[in-house]
C-alpha cells in the first residue's frame, strides 16, 4: 500500500489535469487505509475555529484587534500545538487550502511525509490573490481583522509549507498566500509575507531546494528576483514524520512599520493557484503578533553573585538595559520612574527619567553610580519603563527590573585572637557579605581555605589573613587577620599495635613530649581495666586482655590533653585434649599419661618447671596424683589442662546379674541391668531373642523391654555382658533372663 501510495504521489499530474487527479484519487484513498493516519504525529490541529479564537490566539503583546471575519472552510483553519517536531513552531493558528486536521479520508497537515495532502474543498478562490500570482485561485482560506498598534511597529512569526514541494519547484504553478497591510501611510494593500531583506513574495519558487521538479525550469525561479531561489531558507521534510507536506521555510518574520495608535487591516489569506491539487499551508506562532514593545533588565556582571545584578557604592556602577524590540529609524526617548527602598542622591547619584535609543539600534543603557555613605544595609533599586504611546489610556508602564545596590565592601573578623591547645579547632566567623569571594592564607590546618567561616586546627602559632572581594564590581578587595596562639601541648607516640602470649606481660608504653611539663595519666581498657601510671603493666595476660587500650595525657598547668590508642590482642591457644580421671589399678606397671595437642609441657601437682616427656604415675599404693599439660602454638604457650589421677584396688568384687524383670513402670525391677562391684565396670553388654536377633545393645543404663519404641513380648532372652576389670583384662557373663509383664 505504501509503494502505491507513493508512485500516485510521485507520478507527474499536471496542475490542470483535474480527471486524472479524481480518476486515481479514489484508488488513493482506498490503497492509503492500511496507512494509520497520524501514527507518530507530534503535532495536535483541532479545526473549525472562529475568527475570534484564532486572532485570541496570534495577538500578542502591544496590539488591540478589532472586527476580526473568518472566509474558509471550517476544516481549513484551525489552533495546532506542537509536541515535537521540525516545523520550528511551538503553536499558533493554521490557514491551509486542504485539511487542517485529518478527516473524511483526507489527510491534514500532521502525520507522515508519505501521506499525501490534497483536497478539493470546492471553493471560491480570492481575487487579490489572483492579482498578486497573475493567476486564477480555488480552495481560498483568509483571515481578517482591524488592529491597533501601540508602536511603529507590526510584526508577527510564520511558516509556510506545501505539498507543491518537491514535484512542481520553479513550475508555472506557485500556490499563493500573501499578508496584505493596509491603513495611514500604506498606499493600497501591500504584502508583508516577502523574503528577508528584498521584496520578493515568499511562494514555492522563491524558497526551495535549488532543484527544478518534474515540470520545472529553474528560470522559473529565478524569475522571482535578485537571489532567487533562496535555498537558505527551505527544510526537505520528504521523509518527515510529523508534516505532511513535502517541504517548508524556516521559521520568517513578517513585518512593516506603521504609526502608533492608528487603525490597521490585516488580510492572511493563502489560496491553491490553477486548480485545487496538492495543498498549502500557513503557520503562524501564537502571540507572536505583536508591536515594538520596551523592556528593561538590570545587567549581571561576568560573574554573577547569588542574588542577580547589583552594585557597590564607590565601585563601578551597575548597568540598566532598556530595549526595543525593533529597529527603527528614528531615535526613541523612553520615560523612566524609579523605586525602591534605594534613595536617589544618599544611595545612588540622581538617574535621569528619560533614556534615548538611538536611530538603527535597539537598547539604550541607564547607569546606577552607588554613592559612599557609611553602611546602610543593602538596598534595592528599581527601574520602571514608559511606553511612549498610550492608545487605550489605560497604565503606560510596559515592564521593570530591580538591582542591588550593596554598601562599600568591608569586611572583620568576629572571632577574637585566641590561645588554644595544639588539638583544637576553632570555627572563624567573619563579618562581611555572603556573596563575597573569600580567600584564606595560609591554607594550611583549614577544612576549606575558600569559605567565609572556616574551621582553622593549628599545631603551631599561626595568624591567618582573610581576602574578600565581589568580582565584577570593581571594588579593591579587603582583608582581615586572625592569630591562634598555642599552649603547650602534649603529643603522644604510641607503641604500634602488638600481639602478647597467654600468660605472658603486657608492658603499656608510649613517648610523651615535651618533657619536663607535669601531665596527668589515664589508661582505659578492656575488662574494666584503668590506670594513672604512665606506663602500666598486664601480668599474666588472658583474652580478656585482648583489646584497644585509650591513654589520655593532661597537661595539668592548662589542661591541654592529647589521646592515643594501641590495640593489644592475646594469643591463647587451646587447651589439649586430655582423659579425666583416669584410674589406674594398684600394682599395675608403669604407664606414661596421654593428650592431644602440639608440642606438649608436661607439669606436675608441684608446678615444677615443665618437661617434654609424658610423667609415669606411681602405682603402688592407693592415692590420687594431679598432673597438668600444655600445647604450644606460634610459640605461645596455652592454658593447662589437669589430669587427675586415681590409683585404686581392682577386681576383687562379686557381679550380680538379676534372672528376670518387670518393665511394668512401677519403679521396681522395671530395667535388666547387672549390679558390678568394686573392680568392675560394663565394658559392653548384648541382650538377644530366641531367634538370636539383637534387641538391645548398651552399657549401665541396662535394657527397658522395648526395641525401637515397640514392647517386646513375654518369654525367655539371652545375654552376653563383657565387664572390664580395673586391674586389667575382662570378664565375660553369658545367660537368660525371663521378661515378665
Amino acid at each position: 500500500m505504501i509503494l502505491l501510495s507513493s508512485y500516485l504521489y510521485n507520478a507527474p499530474v499536471k496542475k490542470n489535469s483535474v480527471k486524472y487527479f479524481n480518476s486515481i484519487k479514489a484508488v488513493f484513498l482506498i490503497c492509503s487505509i492500511s496507512i494509520s493516519l497520524n501514527a507518530v504525529a507530534q503535532i495536535t490541529v483541532t479545526s473549525n475555529q472562529t475568527a475570534a479564537a484564532l486572532t485570541a490566539l496570534l495577538a500578542g503583546k502591544g496590539v488591540t484587534i478589532l472586527n476580526a471575519s473568518l472566509n474558509c472552510p471550517d476544516h481549513a483553519n484551525g489552533i495546532f500545538k506542537v509536541v515535537s517536531s521540525n516545523l520550528g513552531l511551538d503553536s499558533g493558528i493554521v490557514l491551509t487550502t486542504g485539511s487542517a486536521a485529518s478527516q473524511g479520508g483526507f489527510y491534514g497537515i500532521n502525520g507522515y511525509s508519505i501521506e499525501l495532502a490534497s483536497r478539493d474543498n470546492n471553493y471560491l478562490g480570492d481575487t487579490m490573490l489572483d492579482t498578486l500570482s497573475g493567476q486564477r485561485t480555488v480552495d481560498a482560506c483568509s483571515l481578517e481583522f482591524d488592529v491597533i498598534p501601540n508602536g511603529d511597529t507590526i510584526n508577527f512569526n510564520y511558516v509556510f509549507s506545501s505539498e507543491e514541494y518537491k514535484n512542481a519547484v520553479c513550475g508555472p504553478y506557485n500556490d499563493a498566500f500573501a499578508f496584505f497591510i493596509s491603513g495611514p501611510g500604506i498606499n493600497g494593500h501591500e504584502n508583508i509575507a516577502l523574503i528577508p531583506g528584498t521584496n520578493i513574495p515568499v511562494t514555492i519558487n522563491s524558497i526551495n531546494s535549488g532543484t527544478p521538479g518534474t515540470l520545472g525550469n529553474l528560470n522559473n525561479c529565478r524569475a522571482m528576483g535578485a537571489g532567487s531561489p533562496f535555498t537558505s531558507y527551505y527544510i526537505d521534510n520528504s521523509t518527515g514524520r510529523t508534516l505532511t507536506h513535502q517541504g517548508l521555510t524556516k521559521v520568517l518574520q513578517a513585518i512593516h512599520s506603521v504609526t502608533p495608535c492608528s487603525i490597521y487591516h490585516l488580510k492572511i489569506v493563502i489560496a491553491d493557484a490553477g486548480n485545487p491539487l496538492y495543498d498549502s499551508g500557513v503557520f503562524l506562532k501564537a502571540g507572536s503578533l505583536e508591536t515594538s514593545n520596551y523592556s528593561v533588565s538590570a545587567m549581571i556582571p561576568p560573574t554573577p553573585v547569588p542574588t542577580g545584578a547589583f552594585c557597590v557604592k564607590g565601585c563601578l556602577p551597575g548597568k540598566f538595559q532598556v530595549k526595543r524590540t525593533q529597529t527603527s529609524s528614528r531615535a526613541q526617548t523612553i520615560k523612566l520612574i524609579t523605586a525602591g527602598d534605594a534613595v536617589s542622591g544618599i544611595d545612588y547619584t540622581p538617574i535621569p527619567d528619560s533614556v534615548t535609543i538611538p536611530a538603527n539600534d535597539t537598547m539604550a543603557e541607564v547607569a546606577v553610580n552607588g554613592l559612599p555613605t557609611p553602611p546602610l544595609g543593602t538596598k534595592t533599586i528599581k527601574l520602571y519603563v514608559m511606553s511612549p504611546n498610550i492608545c487605550t489610556g489605560a497604565n503606560n508602564i510596559t515592564d521593570s527590573a530591580s538591582m542591588l545596590i550593596y554598601d562599600t565592601i568591608h569586611i572583620s573578623i568576629a572571632t577574637p585572637d585566641t590561645l588554644i591547645c595544639g588539638d583544637d579547632s576553632v570555627l572563624i566567623h567573619v563579618n562581611g557579605y555572603d556573596v563575597l569571594n573569600y580567600s584564606w592564607s595560609p591554607q594550611t590546618a583549614l577544612n576549606d581555605p575558600e569559605i567565609k567561616d572556616p574551621i582553622a586546627f593549628p599545631s603551631e602559632n599561626t595568624t591567618y589573613e582573610v581576602s574578600a572581594e565581589l568580582q565584577g564590581s570593581g571594588c579593591a578587595a579587603k582583608t582581615a587577620t586572625i592569630t591562634f596562639n598555642i599552649r603547650p601541648t602534649p603529643t603522644i607516640k604510641m607503641n604500634d599495635d602488638t600481639t602478647v602470649c597467654y600468660n605472658a606481660q603486657i608492658q603499656l608504653s608510649d613517648l610523651v613530649t615535651p618533657r619536663n611539663i607535669y601531665y596527668n595519666y589515664e589508661w582505659n581498657g578492656p575488662n574494666g581495666f584503668s590506670s594513672t601510671q604512665q606506663e602500666p603493666t598486664i601480668n599474666n595476660a588472658n583474652s580478656q586482655n585482648s583489646g584497644i587500650y585509650l591513654f589520655t595525657v593532661i597537661n595539668d598547668t592548662n589542661s591541654c590533653k592529647a589521646v592515643a590508642t594501641i590495640n593489644v590482642n592475646v594469643n591463647v591457644p587451646a587447651i589439649p585434649s586430655v582423659i579425666s580421671p583416669r584410674i589406674i589399678c594398684l600394682g599395675t606397671s608403669d604407664t606414661a599419661l596421654t593428650a592431644e595437642g602440639q608440642h606438649l609441657l608436661w607439669y606436675d601437682a608441684a608446678g615444677n618447671s615443665p618437661g617434654v616427656s609424658a610423667p609415669v604415675p606411681p602405682t603402688d599404693q592407693v592415692a590420687d596424683h594431679y598432673y597438668y599439660v600444655s600445647q604450644t602454638i606460634d610459640n605461645c604457650e596455652s592454658p593447662k589442662a589437669m589430669i587427675d589421677v586415681e590409683v585404686k584396688r581392682c577386681c576383687d568384687g562379686i557381679i550380680n546379674i538379676p534372672t528376670a524383670f518387670t518393665p511394668n513402670g512401677d519403679g521396681l525391677n522395671d530395667r535388666f541391668r547387672p549390679v558390678e562391684d568394686l573392680g568392675y565396670f560394663i565394658f559392653s553388654m548384648h541382650v538377644f531373642d530366641r531367634w538370636g536377633q539383637l534387641v538391645y545393645s548398651g552399657l549401665h543404663d541396662g535394657w527397658d523391654g522395648n526395641l525401637g519404641g515397640k514392647q517386646m513380648e513375654t518369654g525367655t532372652y539371652f545375654y552376653t555382658i563383657t565387664f572390664g576389670c580395673i586391674l586389667g583384662g575382662t570378664v565375660v557373663k553369658q545367660g537368660d533372663v525371663t521378661l515378665i509383664r
